[in-house]
């Protein structure tokens, strides 16, 4: 799923992490230490939004590292995941699991939580995952 909002997106900020038992703790401090100045709201959803995309590319996807970015735009943020690519199927953003299950909910999360989502495959294979979350709400 693709929808294009990349023409007004800039003043981006990365960081790429290898992965090991802290890499979504990094994440979420990274993500939060560029939201310092927004609102608690915004900040709160993107903190979940980068745990649910990390945590799936750490539990669906092989490699030794996840790159995180983080995008500002016309009335709005992009976040998004980046990993080295697997040829299993493309994510869903709707929730497998039933409200007992452990697992399968949280592409529904950054669903629920975003404005806009989506995935690509972009050069070498590699696979972004992207929430974009309204600014000023």
């Amino acid at each position: 799923m693709r929808t294009e909002t990349t023409a007004a997106k800039c003043l981006w900020r990365e960081t790429t992490l290898r992965r090991n038992d802290k890499t979504s703790w990094q994440a979420r401090q990274a993500t939060g230490l560029w939201l310092a100045d927004c609102n608690s709201t915004l900040r709160s959803d993107a903190l979940q939004i980068v745990s649910e995309l990390v945590a799936n590319v750490i539990q669906h996807v092989p490699g030794d590292w996840v790159e995180v970015r983080l995008g500002f735009g016309d009335g709005f943020v992009r976040l998004e995941v980046i990993d080295p690519g697997t040829r299993e199927t493309e994510p869903r953003f709707t929730s497998r699991a039933t409200s007992l299950e452990e697992s399968g909910r949280g592409l529904g999360i950054v669903a629920g939580l975003s404005i806009r989502c989506g995935t690509e495959i972009v050069e070498g294979g590699r696979r972004v995952v992207w929430a974009d979350l309204a600014v000023g709400q």
